[in-house]
C-alpha cells in the first residue's frame, strides 16, 4: 500500500469515527428519553450500536501511526511534542468547560468559587476528555512497545495481541454475557493488567497496517460484521427489557463483536482506499479537524439540548440524526477555525 493511500484511509477512518462519537452521545441521550424495550428506546439502542467502534479505531489509528517501523520517534519528540501538546489541550478545554458550565448551567461567577473548587472543576470538568488522558499514556509507552516492535515478527506480535483477546475481549464479553457470582471470580482470577485496556487496540492498529491479512480472514470478517451489528443491538435490547433499564455492556469497546467490528471497520476503509493513487484534499482536511470535533461536540450538544429541546422534528430518529449532522458539521467549522489561530492554534484543536 503506497504513502497517499495510507494516509486516505486513516483520513476517511477519523473523519467516520469523529462522525460515530457524536452519534454516540446523542443517541446516549435519547435512549434515557424512553422506557425500555419501547420502539424509540431500541431504534436509539441501534443508532448506539452502530458506533462503540470509534473510539478504539480512533486509537488503532495512533498505533499505525506511531509504531511505524519506519518513523523514529524519539522519547524527547513524544513528550515535548505529542504528551505536551495533548496535555495542554486537555487543560485548556476542561477549563473551558468549567466555564461554561459554570455561567451557562450553574449561573455562578467561576472565579468566586475559590482555587480548589476551581482547580477540582478543571480536572473533572467533562467526562468525555478521558480519551486524551487514555492516549497520553499510550504515548508514553510508545518508545518501549517501538523498541519491541522493532525486533518483533509477526507470530510474536499475533501472540500479544491472542493474549490480549482472551483476557481483554472474551473475559470482559463472557462476565457481561453470564453474570453470576461464579463469572464474577473467573473474571478476576482470569485479569491480565499488562494487556488490559485500550493497548491491544494500540498494537492492533500496527499490526493491520504492517502485516498484509489473508483474504479469507477478511471474508470472515466481514460476513460477521453486520451479524456483529445485530447481535450487539438485541443482546443489549434483550438485556434491558430484562433489567428493566439501559444495558450498554455487550457492545462495551471490549465486547467481541465491537472487536470484530472494529477491524471489519479499519480493513474495509483500507480496501476502499488501497487502489487510490493521490490523496484527497476535502477529507484530509476535514480529518485535521476531527480532534476539535471531539473537544467540542459535547458543549455544542449541551446548549442544543437546552435551547432546542430534544423534540425539534417529529420523529425521535430524524431528530438523532439531524443534530449528529448539525454538531458535526459546526463542530468542523469551529475546529478549523481554532487550529488557523496563529502560534496557540495547535493547542486548542
Amino acid at each position: 500500500m503506497n504513502k497517499p493511500a495510507a494516509n486516505s484511509k486513516l483520513d476517511i477512518l477519523r473523519i467516520v469515527s469523529a462522525l460515530a462519537v457524536v452519534l454516540l452521545h446523542v443517541s446516549s441521550d435519547y435512549i434515557d428519553l424512553y422506557p425500555a424495550g419501547s420502539t424509540n428506546f431500541n431504534i436509539a439502542v441501534f443508532l448506539n450500536s452502530l458506533t462503540r467502534f470509534a473510539v478504539p479505531v480512533f486509537v488503532m489509528i495512533s498505533g499505525e501511526l506511531f509504531l511505524d517501523r519506519k518513523k523514529d520517534i524519539s522519547l524527547k519528540k513524544i513528550w515535548m511534542h505529542n504528551i505536551l501538546r495533548l496535555f495542554i489541550i486537555y487543560l485548556v478545554w476542561s477549563f473551558g468547560y468549567y466555564v461554561f458550565q459554570s455561567i451557562y448551567f450553574w449561573k455562578f461567577d467561576f472565579y468566586r468559587q475559590g482555587i480548589v473548587r476551581t482547580v477540582t472543576g478543571i480536572v473533572y470538568a467533562t467526562n468525555h476528555l478521558w480519551f486524551i488522558g487514555m492516549i497520553i499514556g499510550l504515548y508514553a509507552l510508545t518508545p518501549i512497545l517501538k523498541s519491541w516492535l522493532k525486533n518483533a515478527d509477526e507470530k510474536n506480535v499475533r501472540y500479544f495481541l491472542t493474549i490480549f483477546f482472551v483476557f481483554q475481549i472474551l473475559r470482559t464479553t463472557f462476565t457481561l454475557l453470564i453474570n453470576k457470582s461464579l463469572t464474577d471470580e473467573i473474571s478476576k482470577f482470569l485479569t491480565f493488567t499488562e494487556v488490559s485496556g485500550y493497548l491491544g487496540y494500540y498494537v492492533l492498529g500496527f499490526y493491520l497496517s504492517e502485516y498484509k491479512v489473508k483474504k479469507s480472514f477478511k471474508t470472515a470478517v466481514y460476513v460477521f460484521f453486520p451479524i456483529g451489528i445485530l447481535l450487539n443491538f438485541l443482546i443489549s435490547v434483550l438485556m434491558s427489557k430484562e433489567q428493566g433499564s439501559y444495558t450498554p455492556g455487550i457492545y462495551d469497546s471490549f465486547g467481541v463483536f465491537t472487536f470484530i467490528n472494529c477491524i471489519a471497520v479499519y480493513l474495509l476503509v483500507a480496501d476502499l482506499c488501497a487502489k487510490q493513487k493521490e490523496r484527497a484534499k476535502i477529507p484530509a482536511n476535514i480529518a485535521a479537524d476531527t480532534l476539535g470535533i471531539y473537544l467540542s461536540h459535547i458543549m455544542l450538544w449541551e446548549i442544543a439540548k437546552n435551547e432546542l429541546g430534544t423534540d425539534f422534528l417529529p420523529l425521535p430518529v430524524l431528530n438523532m440524526i439531524a443534530a449528529t449532522a448539525a454538531i458535526f458539521v459546526i463542530t468542523l467549522l469551529i475546529s478549523a477555525g481554532l487550529r488557523r489561530i496563529p502560534f496557540i492554534g495547535r493547542y486548542l484543536a
